[in-house]
C-alpha cells in the first residue's frame, strides 16, 4: 500500500496574467511503512504537493491514489470511494494550535471523528487514545485549548488529526515556532508513532538535522520538480544535489566529514553519541 503520484501539476490562477505553476509532472511513490521527509528551499512545491496529496487542491494534470483510489473520482461511486481514501491521510498544517476552535479540549479532538458518523462510545475511545498518544493528561479533557501553553496547544492539534486514525500522518513544518525542548518532544513522539504505533510519516522541514534524526526516506524537491530522492544519508552527500536545491548537509555530517579529514573515521556516523564513541575507541 502506498500514496502513489502520477504525472502531478499545479497551476495556481491558470489562465490568468498571475499564473504560477508549483509543480511539473511529479511521480513519485511515498511507501506506506517509511518516514519520509520533503526538503527543498521556499517556493520549491513542498506546501503544495502536500495539499495534493490531502486531497486539498485539485490537480492541474495528473493524479493521486492512496491506497489504489483515485482521490479526484468523478463518479457517484468514485467520489465516495474517494472520500473514505482521505480519510486515511492526517493532515497537520504550520501552526496547526491556530485551527482550534471548540471550548474544550475534549470537544476540539472529538471534531473529526463525529464528523466520520462515529458512535459517542467510539468517538470517547478515539480520544482517548489520541490523548494518550500526544501526552496530554486527562485530566486535560475539560479545559479550554486557548489556556494551555503554545506546545500544549499544537499537541491539541495533532491529537485531532489522530483522533481520524490516519494511516498516512502528513505534517508541513510542525516544528515551526517551537522552542528547543518543544522541538524535542514532537520528534519524540512522531518517532514514538512511526515505531510504535506503526503510523506512515510524511514531513515537510526545512531542518536537515530533523530529517537525518528521524527520517528513513527522503525526497528534494527544486522548481516544482523532484530533484533527488533516497535515504536521507545518501542524498546529504551529494553536495551538487543540495545545491541545485539551496540546502545544506546537516552540520552533524559536515563536522564528521572534517574530522575523518583530521584522521578520526566518523563520517558515517548518523548521532554525536556514535561519533563520540568511535572517537573514544580511536584514542
Amino acid at each position: 500500500m502506498s500514496i502513489e503520484i502520477e504525472s502531478l501539476s499545479y497551476t495556481y490562477m491558470e489562465d490568468t496574467p498571475l499564473s504560477h505553476t508549483a509543480l511539473h509532472d511529479v511521480t513519485l511513490t511515498i511507501r506506506e511503512g517509511a518516514f519520509t521527509a520533503i526538503a527543498g528551499e521556499t517556493g520549491a512545491g513542498k506546501s503544495t504537493l502536500m495539499q495534493l496529496i490531502g486531497g486539498l487542491l485539485t490537480p492541474t494534470a495528473g493524479q493521486v491514489r492512496v491506497d489504489g483510489v483515485s482521490l479526484y473520482g468523478k463518479s457517484k461511486a468514485e467520489k465516495e470511494a474517494a472520500r473514505t481514501a482521505r480519510f486515511r491521510v492526517g493532515m497537520v498544517f504550520q501552526y496547526p494550535e491556530h485551527q482550534l476552535f471548540e471550548e474544550t479540549v475534549y470537544e476540539d479532538i472529538a471534531f473529526g471523528p463525529r464528523n466520520q458518523g462515529l458512535t459517542d462510545g467510539e468517538v470517547e475511545a478515539r480520544v482517548r487514545e489520541a490523548m494518550e498518544l500526544v501526552h496530554l493528561p486527562e485530566t486535560y479533557r475539560d479545559r479550554s485549548p486557548f489556556a494551555l501553553s503554545g506546545g500544549e496547544r499544537r499537541r491539541v492539534a495533532i491529537a485531532g488529526v489522530l483522533a481520524l486514525a490516519p494511516h498516512y500522518l502528513v505534517l508541513d513544518e510542525p516544528a515551526a515556532g517551537l522552542d528547543p525542548r518543544g522541538r524535542e518532544a514532537l520528534l519524540s513522539m512522531l518517532t514514538m508513532l512511526y515505531r510504535e504505533r506503526g503510523v506512515s510519516i510524511v514531513l515537510v522541514s526545512h531542518s536537515m538535522e530533523d530529517i537525518l534524526r528521524v527520517a528513513n526516506h527522503m525526497v528534494i524537491l527544486a522548481g516544482g520538480q523532484v530533484i533527488g530522492e533516497g535515504t536521507p544519508q545518501e542524498l546529504f552527500r551529494q553536495d551538487e544535489l543540495l545545491a541545485r536545491a539551496a540546502l545544506a548537509a546537516p552540520h552533524l555530517l559536515q563536522l564528521g566529514q572534517k574530522l575523518d579529514a583530521a584522521g578520526y573515521p566518523v563520517a558515517d556516523c548518523m548521532t554525536v553519541e556514535e561519533m563520540a564513541a568511535k572517537i573514544l575507541e580511536e584514542r
